[in-house]
């Protein structure tokens, strides 16, 4: 059997190395999708310290009633609540700087003026006027992706301008102010294009400004990611990309993080106001539950890989044993490796997303509570615990790397006997070279 498989396997590598590692590494380096990953990504900072704003909420909410330190939180909610406010509540303007950023950066314009025409366009698209007042409301999660479209086409706007050269240029200015006059006439274009946009649609909607018509119109595709099949195919996709030696995280991230961080958003609401956590799939459950100790649960290989009878396994296994306390899986992905391994492709590949529905139902079923805080760079298991504010996930976080021990066991046993005969073969060959007792 262990000959059979990897003949197989073979075969099956061979078509994803020719046919699927292409596009993926196409859709990888696409601008927009590239301009929105480390967009996102930028913002973890202002999610964190969100987060943290939570979690200080939640130590008070340990305390029982009447209690002077319960007290004390009570009467202060307002002010430790306020990080949280001033983070997730405008995260669309967040993710409007930190994507013009990026995206400007990609295509080589001027970054300063690019955010400011992404913020601006972004207010003008998710705040509305109601009673004379401005309606700041949208400007949190559910103006999300109307910042990220506002954002990648203001700098798509502005870098067609300026390639063109239709701009106010002086001679002889110095270059921060020369490039202020350069800015001002694409601006000019971006806000009237806004302010279009925003009257199109409150007209068309009746008073709906965009990202009220975006959620009311297309609000199941809000959830459409935060189920078990959308989880399993995710899982599934990342983990094909990975075992082909392309970073299946950075691939979808740039798809699946800003549903993500709404989801996020939406579940950190509910948990400062008192109310059920409504989403799993936050990227803390994509980070600490489905990517436990790494990429494909790698954490559990590296348990096995200390226990090995292979010396060259276990050198990697006490290699890779910090990393995946940190949940970083390079190490047992290339180095054991993991990639183009036809021995471990079918629990890496299929084994894994499977791991991840069950972990999903976990929460669903309301057995440990979903992510509501953002915590990276924290060791497991503290991170699932800090992520949840549940101790209940510490035995999760247990539980999840046990069964992916047993996952990978049989198919870690066949690569490892593998490995142990072709040593057992190198050496019987120097033995016998040795024996020649040759001397030149």
């Amino acid at each position: 059997m262990s000959e059979v498989q990897p003949t197989k396997m073979n075969k099956v590598i061979h078509f994803l190395e020719k046919y699927f590692a292409p596009i993926a590494a196409k859709v990888e380096k696409q601008r927009h999708i590239s301009s929105i990953k480390n967009g996102m990504i930028g913002l973890m900072a202002v999610l964190m310290i969100g987060s943290f704003s939570l979690i200080i909420m939640a130590i008070g909410n340990m305390f029982p009633e009447g209690s002077a330190i319960r007290t004390f939180f009570d009467q202060n909610h307002g002010i430790i609540n306020m990080p949280f406010q001033f983070t997730f509540g405008l995260l669309s303007v967040y993710a409007a700087i930190s994507i013009s950023y990026h995206h400007a950066r990609q295509m080589k314009i001027p970054f300063l003026h690019s955010m400011i025409g992404a913020t601006l366009a972004t207010l003008i698209l998710n705040v509305k006027v109601v009673k004379g007042a401005l309606d700041t409301s949208f400007l949190d999660s559910k103006g999300l992706f109307i910042a990220i479209i506002a954002s990648l086409l203001t700098v798509e706007v502005m870098a067609f301008f300026i390639r063109r050269k239709i701009t106010i240029r002086f001679k002889g200015l110095p270059d921060g102010i020369a490039q202020t006059f350069e800015a001002l006439i694409p601006l000019f274009v971006v806000l009237m294009l806004a302010v279009i946009a925003n009257a199109s649609i409150l007209y068309l909607t009746g008073g709906k400004n965009l990202p009220e018509a975006f959620t009311y119109f297309l609000a199941p595709t809000f959830d459409s990611i935060d189920t078990p099949y959308a989880i399993w195919l995710i899982s599934f996709l990342e983990m094909l990309f990975w075992f082909i030696g392309l970073n299946g995280y950075a691939i979808l991230v740039g798809f699946v993080l800003p549903f993500m961080t709404t989801y996020l958003a939406k579940n950190a609401a509910a948990f400062a106001a008192g109310e059920p956590i409504p989403h799993v799939f936050a990227p803390n459950f994509w980070d600490y539950f489905l990517g436990c100790t790494g990429s494909g649960v790698t954490g559990a290989i590296v348990i096995l890989a200390l226990f090995s009878k292979s010396k060259e396994l276990r050198t990697i296994g006490k290699a890779s044993s910090v990393p995946a306390i940190f949940t970083i899986s390079e190490p047992v992905v290339f180095g054991l490796p993991i990639v183009y391994n036809p021995y471990l492709f079918i629990p890496f590949v299929f084994g894994t997303p499977t791991l991840g529905v069950l972990t999903y139902y976990v929460f669903k079923l309301g057995w440990v509570t979903p992510p509501i805080a953002n915590v990276g760079g924290i060791p497991v298991p503290f991170a699932q615990y800090l992520a949840t504010m549940d101790w209940r996930a510490f035995i999760l976080t247990f539980a999840i790397i046990a069964a992916a021990v047993c996952m990978y066991y049989p198919f870690f046993k066949m690569y490892e006997r593998s490995l142990v005969a072709k040593t057992k073969e190198k050496d019987e060959r120097q033995q016998a070279f040795d024996k020649l007792d040759l001397d030149f």
